[in-house]
């Protein structure tokens, strides 16, 4: 197809409207949009772009005030208890937990605002942080050991709570906070009735492989159900979805590595399903954490069952084009597959 036909063929799309002078104009423009006045005088938007930067920077800026914010409140609370445990009495206690608590929970629901959408999730990880010390101050109170039952019974609570603040305001974090609350009533059943003469140290390894999993699920079905929650932003379910995915990689392949046994075998497996999945799911935190478990699980089957046959340099040299390898490959499947240019 010539120049002159190419012509013809866009004035016989915009002769019927399946597109616009305003989509050429854009298409001109390298995906800048344009727009046209009643004079048909061409305005531009791209002097908009710098104020737009300016904006996305200035509320990166105020984002991180809020969260040094949030941090040196949460140690002030902490330290004022440490310190002044005796002084400050029952009422100073539960004042400055469960009443700060409250008050931001009730504060995450009043700034629920597009506008000031950020200070409200600062709000809810105040509240959802200080919750549970508010529940040990109060059993405390009443001579009540913080163990189980009430750990369980505290926990689910708190993921009753926040599962309704979630339903309720279609707040992204509250995602990351309900499903911490869950974690935390299940590892109390776990402790719990798998506790054996020897610990449960190994029934957390398999229980906690397990949660990774989950997490993972979770992450890759979020699309869907964050619709059904109602929450919106985008920018934030991405977030959100990188946090689950990274911590469930990291549940998997750090319990998995110190399994042990035949499992270490299976253990390779499972690390070239996280390269895979990170592909899959385009997951840098997967595809890292693959890496690194991968020249950990290499250095660890090295030194247990090749030092002694063929020597301790030896060895390391190994360990060293191995992990290369690894690095080399991590780098292409990232630019191939996973990273955005």
């Amino acid at each position: 197809m010539d120049k002159k036909q190419i012509v013809t063929f866009i004035d016989e799309q915009l002769a019927t409207g399946k597109i616009s002078r305003e989509d050429l104009l854009t298409l001109a423009n390298n995906g800048i949009p344009q727009s046209i006045d009643d004079n048909s005088v061409l305005v531009s938007n791209s002097s908009n772009i710098p104020h737009k930067h300016k904006e996305e920077s200035s509320k990166k800026i105020i984002n991180t005030f809020y969260a040094i914010g949030a941090i040196i409140t949460l140690g002030g609370v902490v330290v004022l208890i440490g310190q002044n445990w005796t002084e400050i009495g029952f009422i100073g206690r539960i004042s400055v937990t469960l009443g700060i608590s409250l008050m931001t929970y009730i504060g995450g629901f009043l700034l629920n605002k597009p506008s000031q959408k950020a200070i409200s999730q600062v709000m809810f990880i105040i509240s959802s942080a200080l919750a549970p010390l508010a529940s040990y101050v109060l059993l405390n109170e009443a001579n009540i050991n913080f163990e189980w039952p009430f750990t369980f019974y505290t926990a689910l609570a708190m993921f009753g709570l926040f599962g309704y603040a979630l339903w309720a305001s279609k707040n992204n974090v509250l995602v990351l906070i309900t499903i911490g609350f869950a974690s935390w009533s299940y590892y109390s059943v776990i402790l719990k009735f798998f506790e054996t003469d020897n610990g449960s140290y190994d029934v957390l390894k398999w229980a906690t492989m397990l949660l990774g999993f989950s997490y993972i699920l979770i992450a890759h079905g979020y699309e869907s159900m964050s619709a059904s929650i109602g929450t919106s932003d985008e920018k934030e379910k991405k977030v959100v979805r990188g946090v689950l995915i990274g911590f469930g990689t990291l549940a998997v392949l750090g319990s998995g590595i110190f399994v042990g046994g035949f499992f270490d075998l299976i253990f390779i497996a499972f690390i070239f399903a996280a390269f895979y999945g990170s592909v899959y799911l385009k997951s840098p935190s997967m595809l890292t954490f693959g890496a690194l478990f991968l020249m950990a699980h290499i250095v660890k089957l090295t030194s247990e069952y090749f030092v002694d046959s063929v020597g301790w340099p030896v060895a390391l040299i190994i360990i060293g084009f191995l992990i290369i390898g690894v690095g080399y490959m991590t780098y292409n499947l990232n630019k191939k597959y996973i990273s955005i240019k």
